[in-house]
């Protein structure tokens, strides 16, 4: 008995010490608060969204740029990206849903966003070392969507200053 005793701990302690030890890969989520990554800027849009009408946050700053950059919002930054998920954002929303093959929901959830990271391209880094994440879709060529700081946290351009691209406040 006390043979299978030792059998049955020491099988508890290797399947615990193989789970600490594999650990996860990296990822970012709505859970994180932030639209984030690491490594590579190609998929740190895979588990982002969702983003949707009524809300205001950076994380819909960073949608509106992908809308904008697209032609989606008109011409003028400043009016088109404002953190504020409103009519014309739906509707950019359904529309770019649309041209890409994608359920015309109105919600830029992680299928959205794993679309439009499709089209995320690194740019080196900013003066303060942040990586600097481009947008170059078959629509548009924007040379600065973003930029990723050393904690991975993107920060975006939204209502005349940079902010992070947080899902509770922008």
């Amino acid at each position: 008995m006390r043979r299978k005793s030792y059998i049955t701990a020491t099988a508890v302690a290797l399947s615990i010490a193989g789970t600490l030890t594999i650990g996860t890969p990296a990822s970012a989520t709505v859970s994180g608060g932030y639209i984030s990554g690491a490594g590579t800027v190609l998929d740190d849009l895979t588990d982002e969204g969702p983003v949707k009408y009524g809300q205001y946050s950076g994380a819909v700053a960073v949608w509106q740029t992908i809308l904008w950059a697209d032609g989606y919002l008109g011409t003028n930054h400043s009016a088109a990206v404002d953190c504020s998920f409103g009519n014309n954002t739906l509707a950019a929303t359904k529309q770019w849903q649309r041209d890409h093959g994608l359920v015309a929901d109105g919600v830029a959830g992680p299928k959205t966003f794993t679309k439009a990271g499709q089209y995320l391209r690194a740019s080196g880094t900013n003066v303060y070392g942040e990586d600097i994440i481009n947008y170059d879709s078959p629509r548009s060529s924007l040379r600065h969507l973003a930029d990723r700081d050393s904690s991975g946290r993107w920060i975006v351009w939204a209502n005349g200053g940079e902010r992070f691209a947080s899902y509770k406040y922008c």
